[in-house]
């Protein structure tokens, strides 16, 4: 029903406000049923954007979780608004996830706000490499340090003493023990880290307890928890703002403190933990400045607050008394104070101050009989919600979205629809670009997204200022199955080791070389052959066209074509075309930005069933391959890729990024790319040539008068400069990558005045570079003069960018150009194109059909033979 809903509808404010109602519906509805997960462990009954809030006592939500733990046993499903977490309850179970399955469940869950803060470093939520080697570190040196040694317990002895002295300031009044108990445990922490302990007075050190003590109770706010999971909402969270202030300024004064320590460095002598950090020497990437600064303030916070926090809770005199009077005790005691050991026990037991800490799980695992995807937050109970403020956050008329002072500027965001309503989708930015300029800002849904406009800023961005927008934002779609592998939504190493794989062996296997225009030229004769069995009778040219151009990828991939009638064959081009249309469709456009939506979305079980069936059928090629391979004579670039593998293996590398997952994602990243864009392109000049017969008329008369009735040749390029123009016409107008593969910034970055954060999706929109008014006379029309000059020269265009342009510019440039311009000019050498009987040039529909690429709409045309 969704997907007929959001597919039929024929604008973005039409979507929006059929979602809309139907949110309403479904949350109103006593009818509604979400359907219990069958894999996973069973649970509640969620509603859609508020999952399971409704039914929790938000003062204490531990409570209600034990119940339900009643209801549907020790390993149950909830879900905090749209996040689904799997909770475990009781000592058995908990046992078992942290202890006995401790590699499954042993990553951390980061909240929001903290991926923010921490940004991956420290030891309390990262994970990975990072985390083991700050955790083991840490962990060594405040063990040489003193924890859990003589040394510490005489500074712990020390501080009591301190402690003391305060609590008698008051002469047995009422007074709260918050701020003394801070500091005294503070100051433990503070003399194994900094090496020396602060006085109570001190206004450096009440700052950075306060402050950090201030954090702690702003990560558990309403607003916080509220922002954690719903991220869109971060203009309207006061304490988020607050939060990054105070975190700014500890990190500033801790950056003071370690620049002290740094002047009085002796290595030979290290005084506590940032000492032995700053005299490692280790050259190892994770010892770095904002690791040491995040593990600091993790070590700092969570050695005060927990420790101080339960010391509050209870004390005890009698035993004390009666069994050591009047002198210190030592930790040495405490097996002759049975009854205080027992009251210390049971107040960390019933204070519970951490009564839910999130982990996340490191694969697929099942346990105790429930499937448990890879990265499921698996939580042994922490944090509330507010549903009253998501209520009136999305239903409240006065609801403000107030401008980000750092940002880009764009139009006020509606909740959780962001600006989808406000956009026009035949020329979705116009507007926007005239009323907040080159760079702005528009929230797609709840994600921000920074949209580059205009020849001159996508240019500065991806060429001037490449590394900083050099990375992919991978879509939810595309991160489901390609899972950070492959060429075309992967990042970091693996991105560029496969890329420069790819575009080496590619070039091997004759992309843009005369190999590869001998492959083309065969290819040819195939496609004509096909088009004189319609006798000049209308058809619809995508899927010759698709195979056409996909035997020329499968030849450099797998070293061999097909027949086109090869069943095989056709399926996989079948499912790869579809797959393309559907991963453009409205409702998966809708899931990925409302990844909970994914349940109800057919096309999401459609692609994935499709995806599946190309991965088995790649994988199959792959083994054909695999037992005919001579690594001395590769016949495409699955040949060089296994042969590579091959050799890695046999030389004990094992940690490659060379493994079947990432040559089958790459693969399938190289078919779609290679196949789709080129075919559709052609499929466009075709349209183009039978909507304007002058201009047909044109290219033949010049094919004809230069290259007569041969084969046209690359070579032919230089010499057909009006042909040459119309086939770059038509990769502009065409337009069919109109916003670009969304890009992501990789560091903080301050463009054009603007301040956009790291990690931040941004769009440069090739639409807007193609269809630039102070580069292109006619902007929006097919008019290849604007690749000529006065004496009908050719000339190249520096705002011609459909390529893209950059670190991430089609690696398979040079081949679409070739095949670009042997198919047009052979097809134009052979056929007459024309609009089908009855219907006028004037009649032929020149917009654009709803997909991942921007194609033509269903169409069909005649193929008349050239006499």
């Amino acid at each position: 029903m969704l997907d007929l809903v959001l597919q039929t509808s024929s604008s973005v404010c039409l979507w929006g406000a059929l979602v809309v109602l139907l949110i309403v519906y479904l949350v109103s509805s006593s009818s509604f049923s979400s359907g219990e997960d069958r894999k996973g462990p069973p649970g509640p009954r969620p509603l859609p954007l508020l999952g399971n809030l409704l039914q929790l006592d938000l003062k204490r939500p531990y409570k209600t979780l034990v119940k339900l733990s009643k209801t549907y046993g020790s390993v149950f499903t909830v879900y905090m608004g749209p996040q689904k977490v799997v909770f475990l309850a009781g000592y058995k179970t908990v046992k078992e996830a942290l202890v006995t399955n401790a590699d499954q469940f042993g990553e951390r869950e980061s909240v929001r706000i903290l991926l923010e803060t921490n940004r991956g470093h420290g030891i309390f939520t990262a994970n990975g490499d990072s985390w083991k080697e700050m955790r083991r570190f840490a962990f060594t040196n405040l063990r040489d340090f003193g924890m859990g040694k003589k040394a510490c317990e005489d500074k712990i002895i020390e501080e009591s003493e301190q402690l003391i002295e305060v609590f008698r300031t008051f002469k047995g009044e009422a007074f709260d023990t918050t701020n003394p108990m801070n500091y005294a445990v503070s100051n433990i922490i503070c003399s194994m880290v900094y090496g020396s302990r602060f006085q109570y007075d001190d206004p450096q050190f009440k700052s950075l307890v306060d402050k950090t003590t201030t954090i702690a109770k702003l990560m558990g706010s309403p607003s916080i928890q509220l922002y954690n999971m719903f991220p869109w909402i971060c203009k309207w969270a006061f304490n988020r703002r607050e939060i990054h202030k105070t975190f700014a300024f500890n990190k500033k004064q801790n950056s003071e403190l370690f620049g002290q320590l740094e002047k009085t460095l002796n290595p030979q002598m290290c005084r506590g933990f940032v000492d032995a950090f700053l005299e490692s020497g280790n050259t190892n990437s994770h010892f770095h400045d904002e690791n040491l600064m995040i593990t600091v303030m993790n070590l700092f916070a969570a050695g005060t607050d927990t420790t101080s926090t339960t010391l509050r809770w209870d004390q005890v005199q009698e035993e004390l008394s009666r069994t050591i009077g009047s002198r210190q005790v030592q930790v040495e005691d405490r097996k002759n104070l049975p009854f205080a050991d027992a009251v210390i026990h049971e107040t960390q037991r019933l204070a519970s101050i951490l009564p839910m800490v999130a982990h996340r799980t490191s694969q697929d695992v099942t346990f105790q009989g429930h499937f448990i995807e890879k990265t499921s937050s698996s939580v042994s109970l922490w944090g509330a919600l507010v549903v009253l403020l998501i209520v009136y956050l999305v239903s409240s008329s006065s609801f403000s979205s107030q401008k980000d002072r750092k940002g880009p500027p764009g139009p006020r965001p509606l909740p959780l629809l962001g600006n989808l309503l406000q956009l026009d989708l035949k020329r979705p930015y116009d507007t926007l670009v005239k009323t907040y300029g080159s760079v702005f800002t528009v929230y797609m849904g709840p994600r921000k997204v920074v949209v580059l406009a205009g020849y001159k800023t996508v240019k500065e961005a991806l060429v001037n200022r490449a590394d900083e927008f050099g990375e992919r934002h991978a879509l939810q779609i595309t991160d489901d199955y390609n899972k950070g592998h492959g060429v075309l939504w992967s990042n970091g190493d693996s991105w560029k080791e496969m890329r420069r794989f790819a575009l080496t062996n590619l070039r091997d296997f004759g992309m843009g070389k005369r190999a590869s225009e001998d492959k083309i030229i065969d290819e040819c004769e195939q496609l004509i052959e096909v088009f004189k069995k319609y006798k000049g009778e209308a058809f619809d040219l995508t899927k010759p066209m698709n195979c056409a151009v996909s035997n020329i990828i499968c030849s450099i991939i797998y070293g061999s074509r097909f027949e086109y009638d090869d069943p095989e064959f056709t399926s996989l081009v079948d499912r790869t075309n579809k797959n393309i249309q559907l991963v453009g469709s409205p409702s998966i456009q809708w899931y990925n930005m409302f990844p909970w939506l994914g349940k109800w979305i057919n096309h999401r079980k459609e692609l994935h069933t499709m995806i599946t069936a190309n991965k088995k059928q790649n994988l199959r090629f792959f083994r054909g391959l695999k037992e005919t391979l001579n690594p001395q004579m590769c016949r495409g670039f699955v040949d060089s890729f296994l042969a590579r593998q091959q050799t890695l293996e046999e030389s004990g590398n094992t940690n490659s990024n060379f493994h079947e997952e990432n040559l089958l994602v790459t693969v399938l990243n190289l078919f779609a790319a290679g196949t789709d864009t080129t075919a559709t392109t052609l499929r466009w000049g075709l349209l183009f040539m039978a909507k304007y017969p002058k201009i047909q008329d044109r290219v033949q008369e010049e094919l004809s008068r230069v290259i007569g009735g041969r084969q046209s040749t690359m070579e032919d390029r230089k010499n057909l400069p009006y042909t040459d123009a119309v086939i770059h016409e038509t990769q502009r107008l065409g337009n069919i990558v109109p916003m670009s593969l969304p890009h992501q910034t990789s560091q903080d970055v301050t463009f054009q005045g603007h301040f956009i954060e790291k990690g931040t999706t941004v769009y440069p929109l090739l639409t807007s570079v193609l269809s630039d008014e102070s580069e292109w006379a006619e902007p929006h029309s097919f008019h290849p003069a604007h690749f000529l000059d006065k004496d009908g020269k050719f000339v190249k265009r520096d705002a011609f960018m459909p390529f893209s342009a950059g670190r991430r510019a089609c690696l398979g440039e040079s081949l679409a150009k070739m095949e670009l311009f042997i198919f047009f000019t052979t097809l134009m050498q052979k056929f007459r194109f024309t609009a089908p009987p009855g219907v006028s040039e004037e009649e032929l529909d020149l917009s654009p059909s709803v997909g991942f690429t921007r194609s033509p709409s269903p169409h069909k045309l005649c193929a008349v033979a050239c006499v």
